[in-house]
């Protein structure tokens, strides 16, 4: 099994996680975060009739979490790619990570990763 973590652009998120679940990935984790990356902009504000300069590093990303067995991850990879895909760049980052073993909390069974979650429903 592996863990993939996508941090990508907030805009993208809902139609990245309406495609996953139609494939079959429901167990996915969202995050709101921010990024420092190498982009760094000047931004004017206008406080009580005065104008300020304010340096903004941090760029609002949207984190998601799941799990994906061996076999799949390829085919998973190319979908987050093919959606969160701009021509503007600053896109966000994929990491893939092994995954040793996920057991659920409240039944003790193990997660195998896919959509087999019908194994598991005689457990809840």
């Amino acid at each position: 099994m592996k863990l993939i973590k996508v941090i990508m652009r907030p805009e993208k998120t809902y139609e990245l996680k309406d495609l996953l679940a139609g494939i079959g990935y429901h167990g996915i984790t969202a995050k709101a975060c921010s990024g420092f990356g190498e982009s760094k902009k000047i931004i004017k504000q206008v406080f009580r009739g005065k104008t300020y300069e304010k340096r903004v590093d941090s760029v609002k990303r949207e984190e998601l979490e799941f799990v994906v067995t061996d076999d799949k991850v390829e085919k998973v990879l190319e979908t987050i790619r093919k959606v969160a895909a701009t021509d503007q760049g600053a896109d966000g980052r994929i990491y893939v990570s092994t995954l040793d073993e996920a057991i659920h909390i409240h039944s003790g069974g193990k997660h195998l990763g896919d959509a087999s979650e019908e194994e598991l429903k005689d457990e809840l």
